[in-house]
């Protein structure tokens, strides 16, 4: 299987999580890897702004001494964007509904970043 297409069926796995509305493999340099994103999102404005995000996070929890990084979340009055690390290379973004049960997004992202860093990797 091509990378690309084990990318996005770790994508299509996430979807299947019950909360997740969306989500992103993005690189940390903030370009599109691969995208389960509705046609109404910029897959490129989310790839930026989730890197940004994420980098952001990991050096202020550095600086502050909080120890390893773990996610990022952005809860807003309809949803919330998680992201987290996946490997050096890359980030995992995922679009939530507003009520979801976290703990099993983040379980499935953690797993999710897991395979993600792997494919990558090779």
């Amino acid at each position: 299987m091509e990378k690309r297409q084990e990318l996005e069926a770790i994508l299509a796995d996430l979807r299947k999580v019950g909360d997740v509305d969306a989500s992103a493999i993005v690189r940390r340099d903030g370009l599109m890897v691969a995208s389960d994103m509705p046609n109404y999102v910029d897959a490129r404005t989310i790839a930026a702004m989730t890197a940004a995000l994420v980098g952001t996070a990991e050096t202020s929890s550095g600086e502050l001494k909080l120890g390893t990084f773990g996610q990022v979340i952005v809860e807003s009055g309809d949803g919330k964007l998680v992201a987290t690390g996946a490997g050096e290379l890359a980030i995992i973004a995922c679009l939530v509904s507003k009520n979801a049960n976290l703990g099993l997004v983040l379980l499935s992202m953690d797993k999710a970043s897991r395979k993600v860093a792997q494919v990558i990797k090779e």
